[in-house]
């Protein structure tokens, strides 16, 4: 392996030396002879008919030359093991750029078992890869995990991610052999697994890329699209296999990079946020990501998160959709839920929160909760009083039993703070010395203290610098990345534990709520993305359910694997609404009064409140996707819980038999491999 790796640094400073390629989309044609050949006849004879020049056109544009082709290279689409999808991953050359293709193969997979294929079929359309232009690519991280096989992971300059692709065969270091000879690829400084593609070493071609200027972007979108035409018939022309078939649209997942609190290079601070894990929070579209990196360049102390975002929207088009009312829409909703759906009225008016005196008629003179449904109830429709969390979400994560009394929480408590100074003296007592023979500690600890410094920081308790509070975040993560080992520290966590400190105050009890909470969406950041999978299927089914022509309309749109919904699910509408609304949300959300996947129905409730300006736009997946994520600080929150609610309760059984067991936040289906089977790097 370090031999590869050697061989890999090598190569790239040799590519390095040799200086950087010319951009593939500004390609000059005026060296191929058959072009030349063309247009000097052309312009020899202006009698030439002009659908003769557009056949000559189509034959040029249609060559293609196969430098790479590798059999079984296969995605996991399930959360179960024996759900595959193999297929044959290609590079080629057309008009002087390189491009990359995956088709999954035709019919059954042979390795998936006979209860999984039909669930495995209809994923091969999903999945496929027309055309990738390697220009759009923006790095590929490679893992060779100590048993099984070897992948990749795709990350284009968008920040969109394709699923990874496991190497059967092997074969890896052929890919990367050929993409050395085509495109200029480096390893990362950061990461000795990660190779930059088209990271220019000169400062403006590396500005110019990143910013993804119009001028420049329009010439790679229309050859992008020229392409992605052309290849669906040329492959199989040029006697390359006919076994594959294509499918209607390449499915990716998405990423929303969190901006830094502080200002250096916009544009690295980004990208490494990427790079570094699989599991992050999704992006936005290419403008808004262009926009972001302006933002960041302009105002040295703008930070991310709960302010209100800079995005350019048609005022008018929203004040029209904006208070737009859900009402029981007959006409989408299955027939035999119309009729229950007579009498209900849409949404209880949500109440007041807990008061400390309704607390108090809870308890029983040894502090045990005598009615945890209707205290549940009372949550779920009104939140909690903000001077009662710190002892009211211990419940609700599961931290303390609702039938404990006051003295057995106090041992509780006691117990639980020797043992997570246990965990913690872990990773204090680790040396210098140490460290540096400990690769996934530098790796986690270098992760975590680039996250927690850009978390929240527009919240006081999180504000300006030398902050105790962020170092108290910090160690919580690091004490959870030895607790839980294998599944560490990704982004996204920070997220999910900075209301849990802000409310406990206490460094233990927040580590164990957190750790509690992760138990329930661990899932969420399995590199595989099994748990993200799991829950957009899930939605997928809902809305089918509850607004069939909405759905759809997004199968109509090749918009069926509700991707746009990723940061919504990721983390449970962080950047949805204000810091405040967050504690609201989630005291609701944890209640699980109706049901564990509200979440899902909420997502449903929210398309459905816009399902007029998606459809009377007629949206595809990148204006949606941008559309969505546009909505940040937009909707209304009490309205959303109300029309989700009704939702939830029209759906009824039906609507939980969408959501397969082991959902999160479900408790997980522990198998013999334990909860979070990472398959990470040698450490």
């Amino acid at each position: 392996m370090r031999g590869e790796e050697e061989a890999a640094a090598a190569a790239a400073a040799t590519a390095a030396e040799a200086g950087a390629p010319r951009s593939p989309d500004l390609h000059d044609l005026s060296d191929d002879s058959d072009y030349a050949a063309a247009a000097a006849a052309a312009s020899s004879d202006h009698t030439v008919m002009r659908s003769d020049l557009a056949d000559q056109e189509s034959a040029e544009t249609a060559r293609v030359d196969l430098v790479y082709e590798k059999e079984r290279v296969t995605i996991h689409p399930t959360q179960y093991g024996s759900g595959r999808i193999s297929g044959k991953l290609r590079l080629y050359l057309q008009q002087g750029s390189l491009f990359l293709s995956w088709e999954p193969n035709v019919g059954a997979d042979s390795f998936s078992s006979s209860s999984a294929s039909m669930e495995i079929e209809k994923y091969r359309n999903l999945y496929t890869i027309k055309a990738l232009p390697l220009s759009d690519v923006r790095f590929i991280r490679k893992h060779t995990p100590t048993f099984g096989f070897e992948y990749i992971i795709i990350v284009l300059s968008s920040g969109l991610a394709f699923p990874p692709f496991y190497f059967y065969n092997g074969g890896l270091r052929e890919l990367f052999a050929t993409l050395k000879k085509h495109v200029f690829i480096i390893r990362s400084d950061d990461d000795p697994n990660v190779f930059l593609v088209n990271d220019f070493q000169d400062p403006l071609q590396k500005s110019l890329s990143s910013l993804e200027l119009p001028g420049v972007a329009s010439v790679a979108n229309a050859m992008s699209r020229q392409n992605s035409l052309s290849f669906s018939s040329s492959v199989d022309e040029a006697g390359h296999g006919s076994d594959a078939k294509h499918g209607a649209s390449s499915s990716m997942t998405e990423y929303f990079p969190k901006q830094r609190h502080k200002s250096n290079d916009p544009g690295r601070d980004l990208s490494i946020q990427v790079l570094e894990k699989f599991s992050l929070v999704t992006k936005f579209a290419r403008d808004t990501t262009s926009s972001l990196f302006r933002e960041n360049q302009n105002s040295s102390g703008r930070t991310y998160g709960r302010q209100q975002q800079e995005y350019v929207l048609d005022n008018r088009a929203n004040d029209k959709y904006k208070d737009q009312q859900i009402t029981p829409d007959k006409g989408s909703l299955p027939s035999d839920l119309k009729e229950s759906d007579k009498s209900l009225a849409w949404g209880k008016q949500r109440e007041q929160p807990l008061s400390v005196e309704e607390w108090r008629s809870f308890l029983d003179p040894e502090g045990r909760v005598v009615d945890s449904k209707a205290l549940r109830n009372k949550i779920f429709y009104g939140g909690v009083d903000h001077v009662l969390r710190k002892e009211v979400w211990k419940f609700l994560l599961g931290y303390h039993e609702y039938d404990s009394t006051y003295a057995e929480r106090e041992y509780l408590a006691v117990m639980k703070r020797a043992e997570y100074e246990a965990i913690k003296s872990q990773w204090k007592s680790i040396s210098s010395m140490q460290a540096k023979r400990f690769t996934k500690f530098r790796e986690r600890k270098g992760l975590i203290d680039k996250d927690v410094v850009r978390t929240d920081r527009s919240v006081s308790y999180y504000e300006g610098d030398d902050n105790q509070n962020v170092v108290v975040l910090r160690d919580i993560l690091l004490t959870y990345s030895f607790y839980n080992f294998d599944l560490g520290y990704c982004q996204g966590m920070s997220d999910f534990l900075a209301p849990i400190l802000y409310v406990m105050e206490d460094e233990s009890e927040s580590f164990w709520c957190f750790a509690i909470l992760m138990e329930r969406l661990g899932a969420n950041f399995n590199r595989d993305q099994n748990g993200m999978h799991a829950q957009l299927l899930a939605l997928s089914k809902l809305v089918e359910l509850l607004d069939p022509a909405l759905h759809n309309y997004f199968r109509q749109n090749d918009c069926l694997n509700y991707f746009f919904c990723f940061r919504w699910v990721l983390i449970q509408f962080k950047r949805e609404f204000s810091f405040d609304q967050i504690l609201l949300l989630w005291e609701v959300l944890w209640t699980h009064y109706l049901s564990e996947h509200f979440h899902l129905y909420l997502c449903v409730a929210i398309l459905k409140r816009y399902r007029s300006r998606i459809i009377g736009e007629q949206m595809d997946f990148d204006t949606l996707l941008k559309f969505i994520n546009e909505l940040s600080g937009e909707i209304n929150l009490d309205r959303a819980i109300q029309d989700a609610e009704a939702l939830c309760v029209i759906a009824g059984e039906k609507g939980a038999a969408c959501i397969p067991p082991g959902t999160p936040p479900s408790m997980p289906i522990e198998t013999d491999g334990g909860l979070y089977v990472q398959q990470d790097e040698v450490l």
